[in-house]
């Protein structure tokens, strides 16, 4: 069982070797003196994951700590394993009504209008399932189709009541935000760095790439992205961004291998309460908010390749383009990335979709 997930590394030269994320670029140095060209690197452990925050100009050091507090206390809101949080408390108890907290309820907002708008792909109320798996608890194994069956019944997102900061379910719903967790804590950073002076930045939250502004000499961020074939190799693709999120799924790096000798991965198809199994290795989202990235790399990769390409098509709810990495080795991308991505793998074949 793999731990990360993690989709995307940071890039300064599309021929150089791949340098991790926030690596110094050739055009920075760290002298004080100097508002541009001054930065300030945060690393830890949060969420399951390591992070990276590197953001640039006098008040950097002092805004990279307020972010990272503001995800780690996030983090101990929406855990579903911490005694102590907010989630562990509401999927625990025995009442069904609740009030939650501001940020519990702006992700319960967004994740219900998601589930909505997806028709029922994403689920942020699937935790049943996926905690009978052992995705959260290590205690993988392959639960029994009846057993699979029962706890679907508790995952009816339609049977919560929620507004304002006012929550009612039925008894047995649990909610997970492990979904859209690590993309709402990318935009919190963000506004936390905005709010106090920051215009240049980048983060790296366990591969959810997110950028604030270019990069200090004014040029885009180059993202690569990472080779989901061949564990250490260079990236398959560079993409240039600014402004922006880059957030990816895929069930290459977090599954189990069942005593049947099947690999079952960390993303599930909420209708029939197992892992996805489709064409798609991995699902890349260019979007303007970690939190959408982040509901809408799951849902796509769970839909499949045709299914998603149709939704990216039909959509009006998300603004948004994608990159799909398939089993066969190909690739397909949205139109809204042509001048912005460099093939650097020899895919069986590349296609663009267009609208």
């Amino acid at each position: 069982m793999k731990n990360s997930k993690t989709g995307f590394l940071l890039i300064f030269s599309v021929k150089a070797a791949v340098i991790a994320a926030f690596l110094l670029c050739s055009s920075c140095n760290s002298k004080p003196n100097s508002t541009r060209s001054y930065f300030d690197v945060v690393s830890f452990e949060a969420m399951n994951t390591f992070m990276n925050i590197k953001a640039y100009g006098q008040n950097a050091s002092s805004s990279n700590k307020k972010a990272k507090e503001a995800i780690i206390k996030l983090e101990k809101s929406i855990s579903v394993t911490d005694f102590e949080s907010e989630i562990y408390k509401i999927n625990n108890s025995t009442e069904s009504d609740f009030v939650v907290s501001d940020d519990v309820a702006e992700l319960l907002s967004f994740a219900i209008k998601a589930a909505h708008n997806t028709d029922g792909v994403f689920n942020p109320f699937l935790y049943p399932v996926t905690k009978e798996w052992g995705f959260t608890t290590k205690n993988y194994h392959v639960p029994e189709a009846e057993k699979i069956s029962e706890l679907l019944q508790l995952t009816d997102f339609r049977k919560a009541d929620f507004s304002g900061n006012q929550l009612k379910k039925d008894k047995g719903m649990q909610l997970d935000f492990g979904g859209i967790g690590k993309g709402y804590a990318g935009d919190m950073a963000i506004k936390v760095l905005k709010e106090n002076g920051v215009t240049s930045a980048v983060l790296d939250l366990g591969g959810n790439v997110q950028a604030l502004g270019t990069k200090p000499d004014g040029s885009d961020w180059n993202i690569g992205l990472k080779n989901p074939w061949k564990s250490g190799s260079e990236p398959v693709m560079a993409v240039k961004i600014k402004d922006c999120a880059v957030i990816t799924s895929g069930g290459y790096e977090r599954y189990f291998t069942g005593d049947d000798g099947k690999d079952y991965v960390h993303i599930f198809d909420s209708f029939t309460g197992y892992p996805v199994d489709n064409e798609l290795v991995s699902v890349t989202i260019v979007t303007k908010n970690g939190i959408t990235g982040d509901v809408l790399s799951t849902s796509l990769f769970a839909m499949g390749k045709d299914k998603a390409i149709e939704f990216w098509k039909n959509s009006n709810s998300y603004d948004f383009d994608f990159i799909l990495l398939c089993k066969d080795f190909s690739a397909i991308y949205s139109s809204g990335l042509s001048d912005k991505i460099k093939p650097l793998y020899d895919f069986s074949k590349i296609d663009i979709c267009t609208k």
